[in-house]
């Protein structure tokens, strides 16, 4: 997304990385998440900033069936390189998705439906010398615009687990969300302008994971990647494209016996 396709990558990767449990039982997780890639606009191409992201999850499993809800707290605001010279950027966001799962009989395939919903806010600031003559001292003048969004889609997914052992397991899931739907609120300062953008996108993602029980916590590590791309509604122009690596690790704990 414009001034926030950064956030919007990662918040979107994380929409399907709920930490892997063992057995039917409730459980509560938290993962830590890395993120490696590029965030491309029409300013530039730009390395994602590698950071440490938290990710909060419950999961509810009933037969079949399990309802997962996952989250970030805010986060930020976080500084990054804003691929325009003599500016700063920074990024605040949060998030949350749920998605319903059903684990497919006498096979190891399993199926999920879930929306996700993300808030950001983004502050780039420009400052330049304004020019005088001599013997006058040039002034500085700063530009600051706001880009705030919120953002939401529904995500398909299918996943693929192989237990290793009574104690390991290894999966794999892939995930299609394929509208997303966002509308751009933009303010510029000093000047008070304003202005509102629809953007649509879509998104492909994966993820590897391997998990090992041990006395009733739930240790899980793994990769998952990320392609997004969005475009502006009006124009039909590059908004933004992210592609993205993020190793992760966590840990959950049952909430009953």
């Amino acid at each position: 997304m414009k001034c926030a396709g950064v956030a919007a990558a990662i918040a979107l990767t994380l929409a399907s990385s709920g930490a892997a449990r063992a057995g039917d039982r409730p459980g509560i997780g938290l993962t830590l998440n890395a993120s490696i890639g590029t965030h491309e606009e029409k300013s530039g191409r730009e390395r994602v900033p590698l950071l440490p992201i938290p990710l909060l999850d419950v999961r509810v499993p009933f037969k079949r069936f399990e309802v997962e809800v996952e989250g970030v707290p805010a986060i930020g605001p976080v500084g990054y390189n804003s691929g325009i010279a003599a500016a700063t950027r920074s990024t605040k966001i949060s998030y949350v998705f749920g998605t319903f799962r059903y684990h497919i009989p006498n096979t190891r395939w399993s199926a999920g439906l879930g929306a996700i919903l993300y808030n950001q806010e983004t502050v780039t600031s420009q400052t330049t010398l304004v020019p005088c003559l001599s013997p006058c001292v040039p002034t500085p003048f700063t530009v600051t615009e706001y880009d705030r969004s919120r953002v939401g889609g529904m995500r398909y997914e299918l996943a693929y687990s192989v237990p290793l052992s009574e104690t390991r397991s290894l999966s794999l899931q892939i995930g299609l969300v394929p509208v997303i739907h966002a509308m751009i609120h933009e303010a510029v300062s000093p000047f008070n302008e304003t202005l509102d953008e629809p953007e649509r996108a879509s998104q492909v993602d994966g993820q590897l994971r391997y998990a090992v029980e041990s006395h009733r916590v739930t240790w899980d590590y793994g990769l998952r990647y990320i392609n997004y791309l969005a475009h502006f509604e009006g124009n039909g122009k590059l908004s933004d494209r992210n592609t993205l690596l993020m190793p992760f690790a966590g840990v959950s704990f049952p909430l009953s016996h």
